[in-house]
């Protein structure tokens, strides 16, 4: 399939029957130009949506699916790419109207001559007042962010989020160490980079070069993990120790559950968990390729799960709405709402009081997100620690990486994406009281 059929159509799936783009990737042979199309069209949609309205007096919700989905990509190419000539954006879109919309080509063609006709500024999104245009999210998405950290905060965190962070990984210190694993690969085409402040990670491109990260010999043979920063600082600052007992809930894909038999020498008792039989295999795939032995698995609902043994670490990185993560996963954008959001909140605290039951007296629970909302974060900390008297608030100690701009407060921690050059996410560090 040509390129750009290939992106309407990922982008027609993505937008109209809510299917998820990483999935279509792999169900397609795609090249860096699809990749970057649908990715940066799911971004930028409701500036786009904005740029349609504003010069064809048209909501999108009342265009054709076909129509609004050729308009947004061929907006995102004249306005948010710098790939792609004016000319070409607008005749290669015309070309996709005359195949699935045939009967607005000369509307899609008006509006996206007018689009190339704005000036630099009016191009400028940022310019505008409404978040839908100046940070491509929902008023409702942005009013969590605005009541979580205030309007200036909320406007440089939704800033970054419309960038793509640096791809990482974590390096699998059970097989090798960081300066091997970057020499091998260099040797594979891969462009290498410094980590922004885990001491075991690395930043990686794939080029022209190089294999796809899948496919990369590196990858097969177990040496890294593909992990952002953040959520490889969960694991850091838990703690664990050798010989330690261990539950992770809500483990899939098993990041931090490799993650944690690597900071232990794989000499712990590692249970994870998780409530989906399939992305349990995703778990056992990761630690078999990562050659971890002291993990053990088990389906389980974490809202209700109990075997009856008492833990020394409880991590709980909870469901929550991503909002931390809309820069590499753009389709969150779409999908989630303040509705949304509210659910998610009663399921994590249903599922951090049940889990807090497996915390032996003494023992540590980690709660963390990869999302920025207090709703979801500090204030369920704090109910959590109202309701839960014979736990408290435990510091990060020296557990912390000095490079990190962010600072724990007293076992609390939010890492920004605009401080810290990675994804959003929270982290919180609570004891069980002795006794």
């Amino acid at each position: 399939m040509e390129d750009r059929e290939l992106v309407y159509s990922i982008l027609f799936d993505c937008c109209e029957k809510s299917a998820f783009s990483n999935l279509s990737f792999g169900k397609n042979d795609v090249d860096d130009f699809v990749r970057a199309s649908v990715y940066g069209t799911l971004t930028y949609v409701y500036s786009e949506d904005f740029l349609i309205k504003k010069l064809s007096g048209r909501d999108v919700s009342s265009l054709d699916p076909s129509v609004r989905t050729i308009l947004r990509f061929g907006v995102w190419q004249i306005v948010f790419s710098s790939k792609v000539p004016d000319y070409a954006a607008v005749n290669t879109s015309v070309g996709l109207a005359s195949r699935h919309a045939s009967r607005a080509k000369g509307f899609i063609n008006a509006v996206l001559r007018k689009v190339a006709s704005l000036t630099p500024e009016e191009r400028n999104t940022s310019n505008y007042k409404s978040p839908e245009a100046a940070f491509s999210l929902k008023s409702e998405i942005y009013g969590v962010l605005k009541k979580s950290y205030g309007a200036k905060k909320a406007s440089s965190i939704a800033r970054s989020l419309l960038e793509v962070p640096g791809l990482s990984i974590r390096v699998n210190t059970l097989k090798t160490d960081k300066d091997a694993l970057k020499v091998l690969l260099k040797k594979e085409g891969f462009e290498v980079y410094p980590s922004a402040f885990i001491e075991e990670a690395l930043r990686i491109r794939p080029t022209s070069d190089s294999p796809s990260i899948e496919n990369s010999k590196a990858y097969k043979d177990g040496l890294f993990m593909v992990q952002g920063e953040a959520a490889q600082l969960a694991s850091v600052v838990s703690g664990a120790l050798e010989g330690m007992k261990i539950l992770d809930c809500c483990s899939a894909p098993g990041g931090k559950t490799t993650h944690l038999a690597a900071l232990t020498r794989d000499k712990a008792d590692i249970l994870a968990l998780d409530i989906n039989a399939s992305r349990i295999e995703l778990v056992k795939q990761n630690a078999g390729r990562l050659g971890v032995r002291s993990v053990k698995t088990d389906v389980g609902d974490s809202s209700s799960f109990d075997n009856g043994l008492r833990y020394d670490l409880v991590l709980c990185d909870a469901p929550c709405s991503g909002l931390g993560l809309m820069g590499r996963k753009p389709d969150i954008r779409l999908t989630i709402t303040y509705d949304r959001i509210c659910e998610i909140v009663q399921r994590q605290y249903q599922i951090l009081g049940n889990v807090s039951r497996c915390v032996k007296p003494g023992g540590i629970l980690v709660y963390s997100t990869c999302t920025l909302n207090r709703m979801e974060n500090e204030n369920q900390v704090e109910r959590f620690l109202d309701e839960h008297k014979d736990f408290e608030l435990y510091g990060f100690d020296n557990l912390l990486p000095l490079r990190l701009n962010s600072c724990g407060n007293e076992g609390m921690l939010t890492v920004f994406p605009d401080e810290d050059e990675c994804e959003g996410f929270f982290i919180s560090r609570l004891r069980r009281k002795n006794g």
